[in-house]
């Protein structure tokens, strides 16, 4: 760790609650959020099969897709408070429940309309799931050995999402796509049922109330207020926004630029795009050795300077072979840009760490909502290229903000350090 990281102040002792335990490895954890995130790129490769199924268009059958990502974002305000005051892995189990409940609602639905309701249900499951994942982590896990782990459950995230668009492509021709959404039923099930046997385990140990919680949507309100003022929770919460803009926006059209530019059928194009989601599997046996070597200030500017190149090799790509090494790096900063953000984010209000979390992931997923939206209007009156350009100047100033606002953090200018809990 570099001697200008900030400075660690004694541990607290974590709470009982949400230590991960060799009753729940972090396997368990992983493959929740492995089922979440494959849970919600599961309906991207079917709408041309639920589009023939329900009689309507491939765009009319995407509205499943809307409606899972925003019953996952506006779910955040819901379960950052619950976690906070029910405890992160109650939250979790329940969630996993209502995830396999929800697909199996799915798998049986007739109508368009039903599906897309249960779809909701299913996106507010599985908002539930990856922010309580990074809490356990936060209570569980040493400062100085978390970001190995939050890598590892990185890991897990993109290879679910992987899952959700190839595997369950494949499993949509082979066996029909009622098929897809009866895995993903099975696979929140197994990981409920350890879920549950732990959370039943920590009932006797009730999490710690946050100072003056009042409770109710009043007591939630106060919470995200409460995060919102420490001036370095606004920090992390605007550069991540910013990182989901910028980054995703790049991303999202990444398969167009190949089908369009070079030719490539839309599932090379995927299968190219998918290098930026394997880059994690070289990234997470090198994230302590990184996080010693370059300290969070290396691995929050370097990530963000690899983004920049694998967005410049974009720009000025003349083959499509070029967007092999592009989403590559990509992906591995990404890794080490994101996965240092969200070790502050577990990190930046420890009192309510999970309502911390929440804002943390609405601001990402705003930002990349937004994010795209301008990048949409950026293809449209310009070109593709134009918004690599964009990403390759922009991302590297995210780094240079978090690395001037970490020093600036570790001397106390924007808020007092506060102390990494640990076990």
């Amino acid at each position: 760790m570099s001697p200008h990281d900030t400075p660690r102040a004694p541990a607290a002792a974590a709470p009982t609650e949400a230590t991960i335990t060799p009753a729940l490895p972090l396997l368990v954890v992983c493959l929740a959020a492995f089922s979440s995130l494959a849970s919600m790129r599961a309906c991207d490769a079917l709408l041309p099969m639920l589009a023939a199924e329900f009689a309507t268009t491939p765009g009319t059958a995407a509205q499943t897709v809307a409606a899972f990502a925003f019953a996952y974002g506006t779910v955040q305000f819901l379960v950052g408070p619950l976690g906070d005051r029910m405890g992160r892995l109650r939250v979790m189990a329940a969630a996993c429940v209502l995830g396999s409940l929800a697909n199996v609602a799915v798998l049986l639905a007739t109508t368009l309309e039903a599906m897309t309701a249960a779809r909701v249900l299913a996106g507010a499951a599985s908002g539930g799931i990856v922010p309580m994942s990074l809490a356990l982590i936060g209570d569980a896990v040493a400062f100085e050995r978390r970001q190995q782990t939050l890598a590892r459950l990185m890991l897990a995230t993109h290879m679910g999402m992987i899952a959700g668009l190839w595997l369950g492509g494949m499993l949509g021709e082979a066996l029909g796509w009622r098929a897809v959404f009866a895995a993903l039923a099975l696979g929140f099930a197994a990981v409920a049922v350890p879920l549950l046997r732990q959370a039943s385990r920590a009932q006797a140990a009730p999490p710690a109330q946050p100072q003056g919680d009042r409770g109710g949507l009043v007591g939630a309100l106060a919470g995200f207020v409460e995060v919102l003022r420490e001036p370095w929770a606004r920090w992390i919460v605007v550069l991540v926004g910013l990182e989901g803009a910028l980054l995703f926006a790049t991303l999202a059209f990444v398969p167009t630029f190949l089908h369009g530019t070079f030719g490539l059928t839309l599932g090379q194009a995927g299968a190219v795009m998918a290098l930026y989601a394997a880059a994690g599997l070289v990234y997470a046996p090198l994230a302590g050795r990184l996080a010693q070597r370059l300290g969070e200030r290396g691995q929050a500017l370097g990530g963000a300077c690899v983004i920049g190149v694998a967005a410049a090799l974009l720009a000025v790509s003349r083959s499509w072979s070029w967007a092999v090494p592009a989403c590559l790096l990509a992906g591995f900063g990404f890794f080490m840009l994101h996965s240092t953000l969200q070790l502050h984010a577990t990190q930046m209000a420890p009192q309510r760490r999970s309502t911390g979390i929440a804002l943390f992931v609405i601001s990402l997923f705003g930002g990349q909502a937004l994010g795209v939206a301008l990048a949409a209007w950026l293809v449209d009156h310009g070109s593709v290229r134009a918004v690599f350009v964009l990403t390759a100047v922009t991302v590297p100033l995210i780094g240079l903000a978090f690395r001037h606002g970490l020093a600036r953090h570790a001397r106390g200018a924007i808020s007092p350090a506060r102390a990494p809990s640990s076990p």
